[in-house]
């Protein structure tokens, strides 16, 4: 079967247009760093301060484009830090996710429902699902292919017509299964 390349995801944030407005300022542009594996999307220069119960900081990255509501994607490690024990959830599921604060130059931001945990995922197209026999939704497992092969189970599947097949690993993921460089998967029966 066809190997998938991983992407370790560091914790990021996704700010809505309204929010970018009120942290930044009216009319500032953000700055591309670099492209995504994901068509159309980018991770920007800038960065944002996200707080949590707490009170203490993390200086996180913003991705791209806007997004309808902002919210903040981190590590378990990282959520107990900023006072919150969470539960793993699909990237952008904030039924879940709990309050924070983010804190631009030009303003701050408080989110009612922003930070979440994020389990890994794995993207494709409409054609790759079909052709891997999956639907959207659904978790499956996979084998990570380093020198020494790991399953990674629980992996929600994310179908989109602009996906390019991709599973994302957040970097707390990354530490526990030893990978420090490009690597495959291959997906289980």
């Amino acid at each position: 079967m066809r190997p998938i390349p991983v992407d370790l995801i560091p914790s990021h944030v996704y700010l809505s247009q309204k929010d970018q407005i009120a942290l930044f300022g009216s009319g500032y542009a953000m700055t591309v760093a670099g492209n995504l594996s994901q068509t159309g999307q980018y991770v920007c220069a800038e960065s944002v301060e996200v707080s949590g119960r707490l009170k203490r900081k993390l200086k996180l990255r913003a991705l791209g484009p806007h997004w309808e509501q902002s919210h903040v994607e981190v590590s378990p490690v990282e959520a107990a830090f900023l006072g919150y024990d969470l539960e793993e959830v699909r990237s952008g599921n904030l039924a879940e996710a709990k309050p924070c604060k983010l804190f631009g130059p030009e303003g701050e931001v408080e989110l009612s429902a922003g930070l979440i945990v994020t389990k890994p995922h794995l993207l494709c197209s409409a054609q790759d699902a079909q052709m891997f026999s999956i639907t959207n939704g659904q978790e499956v497992s996979v084998e990570i292919l380093t020198q020494m092969p790991q399953v990674l189970e629980g992996v929600t599947v994310r179908v989109h017509p602009t996906y390019q097949l991709r599973i994302e690993i957040p970097l707390s993921y990354a530490r526990d299964l030893w990978i420090a460089r490009s690597v495959h998967a291959r997906l289980l029966d």
